[in-house]
């Protein structure tokens, strides 16, 4: 029978995978903790929840949040780091602290991002995104640029059509003068 502590657990990692757009499985077995003290405050620092989490616990909160794919992140001594809506910042501060910390036993083993399950590889991939901001610059500058060039395209069409009209004015000037 599930004690009363395990049960707010359960709930509590429930309500942590329902909130969460990336939940990544971390490995971190071996990992002194004052370097997992300095991890959590650095991954803090992006908006960026890491939990240990015991395993039954995280199937029977995925079994009751209806979300199978998180089962596949209870392998070995778990890990999770999430972020509610941002998962490329989540991606980078962790490919961050293991750029910055190579001898570090703390890695990605697999993630789920929305409703799917991706592998380390893409999780590092991800990290590669630019920031949304560089994302939304660029593609508000893309927009001004094409808007830009439609305006000039709307005024040399219209000159264009000035200068027909003039010329056509002339002709019937000259061919009734």
């Amino acid at each position: 029978m599930p004690t009363e502590r395990k049960i707010a657990l359960v709930a509590e990692i429930k309500a942590l995978i329902e909130e969460s757009e990336i939940a990544i499985g971390m490995a971190y077995q071996g990992m002194p903790v004052t370097d997992q003290t300095q991890l959590r405050s650095r991954l803090s620092e992006a908006g960026v929840t890491l939990r240990v989490v015991k395993n039954s616990l995280l199937l029977r909160a995925a079994d009751e949040a209806g979300r199978e794919q998180f089962r596949a992140l209870a392998d070995g001594p778990t890990a999770l780091v999430t972020h509610p809506d941002d998962p490329v910042a989540a991606a980078r501060a962790v490919e961050n602290w293991r750029r910055d910390n190579a001898d570090t036993p703390f890695e990605v083993r697999n993630a789920v991002i929305g409703d799917q399950l991706v592998d380390a590889a893409y999780v590092a991939d991800l990290a590669t995104v630019p920031p949304r901001e560089e994302l939304l610059g660029r593609l508000a500058g893309g927009l001004t640029g094409k808007i830009t060039e439609l305006a000039m395209l709307l005024q040399a069409s219209t000159r264009e059509l000035a200068g027909l009209i003039d010329a056509r004015a002339r002709q019937l000037e000259e061919a009734e003068g």
